[in-house]
C-alpha cells in the first residue's frame, strides 16, 4: 500500500510538472529532453561511437580457445591422434596402424593472433569510423534544429489558434448583442424581418466558427505534445520572440555555408569516401600477422598427455584477384565524385533556403505593420457604424459587415505575427543557427 501511494504521488507530481502555463523556453527544454526523434538520433550517435571503438579494437590481439573431441578408427586420424597424445610408437606403426582400434582424443588449443600490418584495413577503418561519428554528431544537431523549428510551428500555432478562438468568441458576443438590439427594433416595428434573419445568420456562423477554432486549438495542442514529447494540458503564453534578425542577407548566407549541419555531415562522409579510396589502393600491399598457440591432447577430457606450442608469422601478398581491387578503386573514385556533386548542390540549396527565409522575414514585417493599421481602421469604422446603427441611420447589415471586417482584421494581425515569428525561425534554421 505504501508503494502504491508513492507511485500515485510521483505520477501526480509528474503530471503537474507539465500542466499550467507553458512558455516557449520551457517548451524548448521539454522538447530537447523528451522529443522522440532526438532520442532516436542520440542512439544513432551512440552506435557510431561504439563502431569507432570496435574499429580501434582491430589493433588488439585475438585470443581463441578451441575444444574438440573425436572417436575414430580411421588409420590416418587414429595415428594423428596417437601422435598428438605422445603415445605413438614403432609397434603401433608396424602392427596396429593398418587396422587400429577406435581412438578417443580430446584436444584443447589456446590461440593468439596479433595483426601487425593489414594493408591499411584497420588504420583506414578507424579513420572512417571517426569521421562517421562526427557526421552523426552533425546529423543530431540538425535534427535538434528541425525539432526546434517544428516547436516554433506547433507552439505559436497553438497560440494563434487560441487567439483566433478568443477573437471569434468576442465577435460572437458582439453579434449576440446586435441580434438582441435588432430583435428589439423588429418588435417595435423599426426593422424588417429579413434584417433580423441576417443578424441571426451571422450569429449562427460565429457559433460554427467557434467550434472550428476549438478544433484547431485541440489539434494544435496534440501536435505540440508530440514535439515536446510529453502529454499535458498546456496553457500556451504567446510572448514576443525577437529571433535576432539582422538586415544583412550576406551575413546569413555566410552563416549557412559555415554552419549548416547537413552540409558538414556530407563533408564528413566525403572524408570517409576518401579513406575508402586509400583503403582500396592499400589492398595491393601485403598483410602481416603473428600467431602463437598452445595445445594439449588426451583420451580423457582436459588431459595433457601430449602438449606443445607453435609460434609463427604469416605474410600474404595480393598478386592478382581478377581486377577486383582495380575496379574497387575506380568505383570509390566515382562515388567520391558523386558526393562532390551533391555537396555543390547542397550549397546551392542552402543559398535558396536562406534567401527564402530572409525575404519572408522582410515581407512578414511589412504585412504585420499593415495588419496593425488595418485593425485600427476597422475598429474605428466599427465604432462609428455601431453608433449610427443605434441612432437608426444605418441598417444592421452594415453593422454586421463592419463586424466581419473587424474580426478578419484581428485574425489577420495575429496571423501576420505568427508568420513573422515563423519566418525568423525559418531563416535561422536555413542558416543552421536556430537555437
Amino acid at each position: 500500500m505504501r508503494y502504491l501511494i508513492i507511485l500515485l504521488v510521483m505520477s501526480f507530481c509528474s503530471n503537474a510538472a507539465y500542466a499550467g502555463e507553458l512558455t516557449f523556453a520551457k517548451a524548448k527544454g521539454l522538447a530537447l529532453e523528451h522529443n522522440r526523434m532526438i532520442k532516436a538520433y542520440e542512439q544513432a550517435l551512440h552506435a557510431a561511437s561504439y563502431r569507432y571503438n570496435r574499429a580501434r579494437g582491430g589493433y588488439l590481439p585475438k585470443i581463441n580457445v578451441d575444444e574438440t573431441g573425436m572417436k575414430t578408427n580411421d588409420p590416418g586420424n587414429a595415428a594423428f591422434a596417437k601422435i598428438s597424445q605422445g603415445k605413438f610408437d614403432m609397434d603401433y606403426f608396424m602392427n596396429q596402424m593398418k587396422d587400429p582400434n577406435p581412438v578417443i582424443n580430446y584436444g584443447t588449443k589456446v590461440e593468439l593472433i596479433q595483426p601487425i600490418y593489414m594493408n591499411g584495413k584497420i588504420y583506414y577503418g578507424i579513420q572512417q569510423a571517426r569521421q562517421m561519428r562526427k557526421a552523426s554528431e552533425y546529423v543530431l544537431q540538425r535534427v535538434k534544429q528541425q525539432v526546434l523549428f517544428n516547436l516554433n510551428q506547433a507552439f505559436y500555432g497553438v497560440a494563434l489558434a487560441e487567439r483566433a478562438l478568443a477573437v471569434t468568441r468576442k465577435s460572437y458576443q458582439r453579434t449576440q448583442e446586435y441580434y438582441r438590439t435588432s430583435k428589439h427594433f423588429y418588435d417595435n416595428g423599426m426593422l424588417v424581418k429579413s434584417d433580423l434573419l441576417v443578424a441571426q445568420s451571422y450569429m449562427l456562423m460565429n457559433e460554427g466558427a467557434i467550434r472550428e477554432a476549438e478544433k484547431q486549438v485541440a489539434v494544435g495542442k496534440s501536435l505540440l505534445q508530440r514535439v515536446v514529447g510529453v502529454e499535458g494540458d498546456f496553457d500556451v503564453l504567446w510572448g514576443n520572440p525577437d529571433g535576432g534578425f539582422k538586415n544583412d542577407l550576406d551575413h546569413y548566407l555566410r552563416l549557412g555555408l559555415d554552419s549548416r549541419q547537413d552540409l558538414k555531415s556530407m563533408e564528413e562522409y566525403l572524408r570517409v569516401n576518401e579513406y575508402e579510396i586509400k583503403k582500396a589502393k592499400a589492398k595491393y600491399l601485403p598483410e602481416v600477422s603473428a600467431f602463437a598457440n598452445y595445445q594439449w591432447n588426451d583420451d580423457s577430457l582436459f588431459g595433457n598427455s601430449g602438449d606443445g606450442y607453435t609460434v609463427g608469422a604469416q605474410v600474404r601478398i595480393n598478386l592478382f584477384n581478377g581486377f577486383s581491387d582495380y575496379n574497387a578503386v575506380r568505383e570509390q573514385k566515382s562515388l567520391l565524385q558523386e558526393l562532390l556533386e551533391k555537396i555543390s548542390d547542397k550549397k546551392l540549396e542552402i543559398k535558396a533556403d536562406v534567401e527564402d527565409g530572409y525575404y519572408s522575414v522582410l515581407a512578414a514585417q511589412k504585412q504585420l505593420e499593415a495588419a496593425g493599421k488595418r485593425v485600427e481602421a476597422v475598429d474605428e469604422a466599427l465604432a462609428i457604424t455601431e453608433n449610427r446603427f443605434k441612432a437608426g441611420i444605418l441598417k444592421v447589415t452594415d453593422l454586421l459587415d463592419r463586424e466581419v471586417e473587424a474580426k478578419k482584421a484581428q485574425l489577420d494581425m495575429y496571423q501576420s505575427r505568427y508568420s513573422l515569428i515563423l519566418s525568423k525561425a525559418k531563416l535561422l534554421f536555413a542558416a543552421g543557427v536556430l537555437r
